[in-house]
C-alpha cells in the first residue's frame, strides 16, 4: 500500500510539474514587470512625499535625504508587493493565452469597430466642442463608450459581413497554412505522436490542455492495474512531447466548466482557437468533424501508410489460426494487417506461400485475401 501510495504522490509529482511548465517564462516575465511598476510607484508616492516633508515643513532636512527617501520608497513597494506581482504575472499568462487564442476575423473585427468608434469621437467632438462646460474627459468618456460599443458590435455581427470573414481569412494565411494540433488522452497513451511528429509530419504546435492531463493523472492513480499502465504510459509521453527540445510543445490551461465531460471540452476548445485535434478515438473523431473540427486520427494515418498489395504477388506467411469460414486460415503481417488464406485452416502453425486475390479496406483497417500458391 505504501508503495502503490508513493507511486501516485510520484505521478502526481509529475503532473504538477507538468502544469508548473506552462507560461512559466511568461509568468516569470509578467512578475518582473508589474513588480518594476511596483517599484516606480513606490518611488514617485515617496518622492511626492518627501517634497511635502522637506520643503514646506523642514522636516527630515539634508542634502540627499530626498535621493534617499526616493529610494527607499523603491524598495519599501518591492518588498511589500511580491504577492500582487506573482498574481499579476499570472494574470499576464492568462491574458495572453486568451489573446493568442482569438481567431483572425475577431481581430479583425475589433480593429475595424475601434476605428469606426474613433472616427465617431472625432465627429460628436467636433459638434459638441463649442458647448459650454464640455472639457477633456468627457470627450475621452465619448471615445471609450464608442469604441467599446462599435468594436462589440462588429465582433458580434461578423459572421454577417463578409469583408470581415475575408479579411479574417486572408490574415490567417499569411500567418501561414499550419495549424496548432491539440492531443487528446488516447493519442497520448497510444505514444505514436511522438514518432509521428519527430518524423516531421506535423506543423505545428502541440498541445495538451491541462484536463487531458488531469485526466490522465486520475487514470494513473486507478487501482485497476491496466488503466494505471495506460494513465502512467500518457504521461511519459506528455513529458517526452514537453522536454523534447526539437518539438513545440507544451501544456496549455483552458478557462472552462469542468463540469463538461472531457470530449466535449475538446470539441469546445477546438471550434474557439481553430486548432486541429489529434486523436485515436474513432467516435470522438467523428463526432468533432461533425461540427467542424479538422481531425487527425493516427490509426487511419496508420491504415494509410501500409504497404499496398496487388492481385498476383506472392506472400511468405504465417497461419495463427483458424478463420470464421470452413478452410479459412488467418495470417497476420508485420504491420498487423489480417490476411485470410482460404484452404488453410489445417496448416495453422505452418509457414505458407500465399498469393493475393484480392484486399478490403475498413474503417477498422485493411484486410488481404489470399490463396495457397502453387508448389
Amino acid at each position: 500500500m505504501n508503495r502503490a501510495a508513493a507511486e501516485r504522490r510520484g505521478q502526481g509529482d509529475v503532473s504538477k510539474g507538468e502544469e508548473r511548465h506552462v507560461g512559466a517564462s511568461d509568468e516569470r516575465l509578467g512578475s518582473a514587470v508589474a513588480s518594476g511598476l511596483f517599484s516606480l510607484l513606490g518611488a514617485a508616492a515617496a518622492y511626492f512625499i518627501s517634497l511635502t516633508l522637506l520643503e514646506p515643513r523642514g522636516l527630515l532636512a539634508g542634502p540627499n535625504n530626498l535621493f534617499y527617501l526616493t529610494v527607499v520608497g523603491g524598495l519599501s513597494a518591492l518588498l511589500l508587493t511580491r504577492g500582487p506581482a506573482r498574481r499579476a504575472g499570472r494574470a499576464w499568462v492568462r491574458t495572453m493565452d486568451r489573446v493568442t487564442s482569438l481567431r483572425p476575423d475577431v481581430v479583425v473585427a475589433v480593429l475595424v469597430g475601434a476605428t469606426v468608434g474613433l472616427v465617431l469621437t472625432i465627429l460628436v467632438n467636433t459638434v459638441l466642442a463649442d458647448i459650454p462646460g464640455f472639457t477633456w474627459y468627457w470627450s475621452v468618456l465619448i471615445a471609450v463608450i464608442a469604441v467599446l460599443g462599435c468594436a462589440g458590435f462588429f465582433v458580434a455581427n461578423r459572421s454577417v459581413l463578409p469583408g470581415l470573414r475575408s479579411a479574417g481569412a486572408a490574415i490567417a494565411a499569411s500567418a501561414g497554412p499550419w495549424h496548432d494540433k491539440v492531443i487528446d488522452s488516447s493519442a497520448l497513451i497510444d505514444g505514436r505522436i511522438l514518432d509521428v511528429a519527430e518524423s516531421n509530419f506535423v506543423d505545428g504546435r502541440l498541445l495538451v490542455p491541462h484536463f487531458v492531463l488531469a485526466e490522465l493523472q486520475r487514470l494513473a492513480d486507478s487501482d485497476d492495474p491496466l488503466r494505471r499502465q495506460r494513465g502512467r504510459r500518457g504521461l511519459e509521453v506528455v513529458d517526452k512531447l514537453v522536454s523534447h527540445h526539437d518539438l513545440p510543445s507544451e501544456v496549455v490551461t483552458v478557462s472552462d466548466d469542468a463540469r463538461v465531460p472531457v470530449d466535449a471540452r475538446l470539441v469546445r476548445y477546438c471550434l474557439d482557437t481553430g486548432f486541429d485535434l489529434v486523436t485515436t478515438d474513432y467516435n470522438l473523431s467523428r463526432v468533432a468533424s461533425l461540427q467542424g473540427v479538422r481531425v487527425l486520427n493516427l490509426n487511419q494515418l496508420a491504415n494509410g501508410v501500409k504497404v499496398t498489395y496487388m492481385p498476383g504477388e506472392r506472400l511468405s506467411l504465417n497461419v495463427v489460426k483458424p478463420g470464421r469460414e470452413s478452410g479459412q486460415g488467418l495470417a497476420y503481417l508485420e504491420d498487423g494487417t489480417m490476411v485470410v488464406v482460404e484452404d488453410a485452416a489445417e496448416l495453422v502453425g505452418h509457414s505458407v506461400d500465399a498469393v493475393v486475390t484480392s484486399s478490403l479496406q475498413t474503417s477498422m483497417g485493411r484486410m488481404i485475401f489470399a490463396r495457397l500458391a502453387d508448389s
